[in-house]
């Protein structure tokens, strides 16, 4: 009886009894999203990433690091340092749930959520933690001073300290975004809606000390929100690891203004297109190759070059003619849906199958060229027009892209009879994502799928490992 009350005073003492400290807390886990304004995958990543998480009942806190893949207007050191230093990310868009694996793998492509989902897997399967986080926040308008405490309790009887790591992430910025894949329907974005991007951290990179007092911890810290920032659209997030460079227990966040919603309901999409293609071109070199019984596949090139993101481009034209011969006859092939003879099938695309074909323009990598590799940086369906072929063999191309520009091409027509098999410039038949499980890599901002020992691109075209 003496022991007990000794042992309650002793409690109380410290402030705290036995009912106090639960033996597990609620976990909501942090998904780390690692892209680029530069990477033309991004955008798909993007998409695949709202589609995983309009699925999942777990709650997740989603931040965006602008990271590896070169730097864009949102990329700060700290991202970088996460990135390339702890989680050994080399390719964007990559997705880190709570810093640890999920079934052997730590850095998952974003493209691959919609297999884990499919496959029945479950990311992260604990949903109970070893200690709470708890944010309280006051921030001034007028000063734009955020006075934050983050604190909680601990179970874990064992653990003397955490890093604690606290960042501040605002959603809903506008900016440009490459998208050669075009997920949503441009060719690249003059403005895009980026969300989730973290601007700073508010700790250390990797978190700073808190100590563990009577299975309690509390810290607090003083930050200034940058002038250009948008309070209303801005959250704190403070996450536990034990160590640094070791898993995240558990996550919290708030928005930094109370009553909004921190900007968390804008998601990710594209709301001006970028410049369209060049108005006028003069494509130089012609190719035709029998791609089909009825079928003929124009591949024109220009020697005009353009300076790109990712290198010196030229223009490339692939046109589909929908006929039986091995030869183009003298007339006028209107672009249109379908594959109707006579006619040039418009440019396509399958968002549910992530393909992506027809007539269209590219602006693809001259130095993969040379090697007979279509490497597209920049693409532009083409909606509607004609081609006109003289006796000559001069042809006259006018067609409207499906972002409203209008081009005019020539190139000269040689009345050869189509080849039945090139060795450069191949087209392969489309590869659907979604129902190959080839290895997948990103090499210069483009997605390369690797199916029985041929290495892809993601809009189908062979190349080159």
């Amino acid at each position: 009886m003496k022991k007990t009350l000794v042992i309650l005073l002793l409690m109380a003492a410290m402030g705290m009894s036995a009912q106090e400290v639960p033996t597990f807390f609620p976990r909501k886990f942090l998904l780390e999203h690692f892209t680029s304004a530069n990477c033309n995958e991004c955008p798909m990543g993007m998409k695949y990433i709202v589609e995983y998480l309009d699925k999942q009942t777990t709650p997740y806190i989603w931040v965006s690091h602008h990271a590896v893949y070169g730097t864009d207007e949102y990329t700060i050191p700290a991202s970088n340092a996460i990135a390339k230093n702890y989680l050994g990310i080399n390719t964007v868009p990559s997705v880190v749930f709570n810093r640890s694996e999920q079934d052997g793998l730590l850095v998952i492509k974003a493209w691959d959520l919609d297999y884990w989902y499919a496959d029945g897997r479950k990311v992260a399967d604990d949903t109970l933690s070893e200690a709470s986080v708890v944010i309280e926040q006051q921030f001034d308008m007028a000063t734009r001073r955020l006075d934050v405490t983050v604190s909680g309790q601990v179970a874990n009887t064992n653990r003397k300290e955490y890093l604690l790591n606290i960042l501040i992430k605002e959603n809903g910025l506008v900016g440009k975004q490459e998208d050669a894949f075009c997920s949503w329907k441009g060719a690249k974005w003059k403005e895009y809606m980026h969300p989730r991007v973290v601007r700073d951290m508010v700790t250390a990179t990797f978190g700073d000390t808190v100590k563990v007092e009577n299975l309690a911890y509390s810290y607090t810290k003083s930050y200034v929100i940058d002038e250009e920032w948008i309070p209303e659209n801005c959250c704190v997030v403070a996450y536990l690891t034990p160590l640094e460079k070791s898993p995240v227990i558990n996550a919290e966040q708030v928005a930094l203004v109370a009553g909004t919603e921190g900007g968390e309901q804008y998601e990710p999409y594209g709301i001006t297109e970028g410049a369209g293609p060049s108005e006028s071109i003069n494509f130089d070199s012609l190719q035709v190759k029998k791609v089909a019984n009825n079928q003929l596949e124009l591949t024109l090139i220009s020697t005009k070059t353009m300076k790109s993101y990712a290198g010196i481009c030229k223009q490339v034209g692939l046109v589909y003619v929908n006929t039986p011969f091995d030869i183009l006859s003298v007339g006028t092939y209107p672009i249109q849906d379908g594959n109707e003879m006579g006619s040039i099938s418009a440019g396509y695309r399958v968002d549910e199958e992530e393909t992506l074909g027809g007539s269209r323009l590219v602006y693809s990598l001259s130095s993969d060229l040379k090697e007979g590799i279509i490497t597209p940086i920049h693409m532009w369906r083409m909606s509607s027009g004609e081609m006109i072929l003289d006796k000559d063999g001069n042809i006259s191309l006018v067609f409207t892209t499906y972002n409203g520009t209008t081009v005019s091409a020539t190139a000269v027509y040689d009345f050869s009879p189509a080849q039945e098999d090139c060795s450069g410039f191949q087209e392969a038949e489309q590869p659907k994502l979604q129902e190959t499980r080839g290895r997948k890599v990103v090499r210069n901002g483009q997605l390369l799928i690797e199916i029985q020992g041929v290495w892809y691109s993601a809009l189908g075209y062979k190349v080159s490992e």
